[in-house]
C-alpha cells in the first residue's frame, strides 16, 4: 500500500511539473508537431518520476533536471535556438531558488537541517505554478510572448551566475555558522533576492522587444514619408506627361493627316505603329483609391515589381475615409508587400506574379495579397511561418501585422497551397 501511494504521489508531482513547465514554455515558444514533441516531454516525465523519490544526490538531481528541461526546449518546441535555451534555464533557476526558499524557510523556522524531500518539492511546485501564472499574464499584457526578437545567449549569464553565487554562499555560511537557523535565514534572503533578480529578466526582455518594435515603426514612418514624396512626384510626372501627350498628339495628327492626304499609306502606317508602341511603354499609376497610404504603397510596389520583371495584378476599389492610423496601415501593407516581393525574387523568370485585392465593405477593410513562391513554406499549428527569417529576427513583420489586426479586432490568415502563398487581412475601420 505504501509503495503504491508513493508511486502515485511521484506520478502526480511529475505531472504537475509537466503542467507548470508547459504553461511557461507555451507562452514564449511554438510547440513542435507530432512524435517529436511527445519524445521531449516523455524524457522529462521519466526523470521527474525518478527524482521525486528523493533518493538521488542533490547535484545529480540538479544536473539531470537541467538537461531534461533543455531537451524539452530543443525537442518539443521550435523557434530561435537562443530562446529554446535561455527561457528553460531561467525557469530552472527560478524553480531551484523556490525550492531553496521552502527548504531554508523551514530550516530557519525549525532550526533543524533535516527536511523531507516531498515537504520541499510540493510547496515549491505550488509556488512555481502561481509565479508562472503571473509571468504568463505579464507576457500577455505586455505582448512579449512568441515574437521573433533576435536576442542572444548573453541572457544566460544572469541565471547561471545566480546559481553559482547561491551555492558558493551556502558553502561560505556552512564554514562560518554552526546554527542552522542563522544559515537558513541568510539563505532564505539570498534565494528571495536572486528570484527577484531572475524575474527582472522579463521586464528587460520586454523593453528590448519594445525598442525593436519602435525601430520598426520608425522605419515605416520614414518609408511612408518617402513613398508620399514618390507618389507626389509620380502625380506631377503624370500631369506633365498628359500635357505633353496632348501637345504631341496634335502635331502627330497633323502629320498623319498630311500623309493620308498625299496617299502615303505605308509611312502613315509606320508612324501609327511607332506611336502606339511608344504609348504602350509608358507606365501608369495602378492605385487611385483616394487614400494616400494605399496609393503610395501600391504604386511603389507596382513600380518595383515592373522593374523586377514581376507581373502585378491589382483589384483595388476606391476607399472612404478610414479610422485606422496611417502608421498601422503602412505597417500592414508594407510588411505584406515586402514579403511578396522577397518571395518573388526566388521564383524563376516568367513565373513571377503578385495579386493584390483591397476592398472596403460595411465598416471592414479586406486585404488579400497572393504571390507565387519557390521551395517549401512551413507553418506552425497557429499558422505562423517557421523559417530562417524568424531565426534572424526578420519574422517580426508578421508579428507586427498580427498585433495590428488584433488592435482593430480583425484577423490575419496565412495560407500556402500549390505554390501560391496568400495573406488575408480583415480589420474593422
Amino acid at each position: 500500500m505504501f509503495c503504491f501511494s508513493t508511486i502515485a504521489l511521484c506520478v502526480a508531482m511529475s505531472l504537475l511539473s509537466i503542467l507548470v513547465l508547459k504553461l511557461y514554455l507555451d507562452t514564449f515558444l511554438h510547440r513542435a508537431k507530432g512524435s517529436r514533441g511527445i519524445a521531449g516531454w516523455l524524457l522529462f516525465f521519466i526523470w521527474q518520476c525518478l527524482s521525486e523519490t528523493g533518493y538521488s544526490p542533490e547535484n545529480v538531481t540538479l544536473l539531470f533536471t537541467f538537461l531534461t528541461i533543455l531537451l524539452v526546449g530543443f525537442i518539443a518546441y521550435t523557434g530561435p535556438f537562443w530562446k529554446r535555451c535561455v527561457f528553460p534555464v531561467v525557469y530552472l533557476s527560478i524553480w531551484m531558488l523556490l525550492e531553496g526558499v521552502v527548504h531554508f524557510g523551514i530550516q530557519y523556522l525549525s532550526g533543524t537541517m533535516e527536511t523531507g524531500f516531498l515537504m520541499i518539492s510540493a510547496p515549491s511546485k505550488i509556488l512555481l505554478f502561481l509565479l508562472i501564472l503571473g509571468i504568463r499574464q505579464f507576457a500577455k499584457n505586455k505582448g512579449i510572448g512568441k515574437e521573433p526578437y533576435n536576442g542572444g545567449m548573453f541572457f544566460l549569464v544572469l541565471p547561471i551566475i545566480g546559481m553559482i553565487l547561491y551555492h558558493s554562499l551556502y558553502q561560505l555560511l556552512q564554514a562560518l555558522y554552526v546554527n542552522q537557523s542563522e544559515i537558513g535565514g541568510w539563505m532564505l534572503l539570498a534565494a528571495i533576492a536572486l528570484i527577484c533578480l531572475n524575474l527582472a529578466f522579463y521586464p528587460v526582455y520586454m523593453q528590448l522587444v519594445n525598442n525593436l518594435h519602435m525601430k520598426k515603426i520608425t522605419h515605416f514612418y520614414i518609408k511612408q514619408m518617402e513613398l508620399f514624396q514618390q507618389e507626389k512626384a509620380m502625380e506631377e510626372a503624370a500631369a506633365i506627361e498628359i500635357r505633353r501627350l496632348r501637345h504631341d498628339m496634335r502635331q502627330n495628327l497633323i502629320f498623319l493627316g498630311e500623309l493620308l492626304e498625299h496617299g502615303d499609306l505605308e509611312v502613315a502606317r509606320a508612324s501609327l505603329v511607332e506611336l502606339i508602341g511608344e504609348t504602350k511603354k509608358r507606365g501608369r499609376l495602378e492605385s487611385r483609391t483616394g487614400n494616400m497610404v494605399v496609393d503610395s504603397m501600391v504604386n511603389h510596389v507596382w513600380k518595383t515589381a515592373v522593374e523586377a520583371g514581376i507581373l502585378f495584378h491589382a483589384d483595388i476599389a476606391p476607399l472612404p475615409e478610414l479610422s485606422i492610423k496611417d502608421a498601422d496601415l503602412c505597417v500592414l501593407l508594407g510588411n505584406a508587400f515586402d514579403n511578396a516581393l522577397e518571395a518573388s525574387e526566388r521564383v524563376e523568370d516568367g513565373r513571377k506574379e503578385i495579386w493584390t485585392a483591397l476592398h472596403y465593405t460595411k465598416g471592414s477593410l479586406y486585404i488579400r495579397i497572393k504571390n507565387i513562391y519557390a521551395g517549401d513554406v512551413k507553418l506552425s499549428a497557429d499558422k505562423k511561418i517557421l523559417s530562417h527569417k524568424e531565426e534572424s529576427g526578420h519574422g517580426f513583420g508578421l508579428f507586427s501585422m498580427g498585433r495590428i489586426t488584433e488592435k482593430y479586432h480583425g484577423r490575419l490568415d496565412i495560407k500556402s497551397d500549390e505554390g501560391i502563398f496568400t495573406v488575408e487581412i480583415l480589420i474593422y475601420c
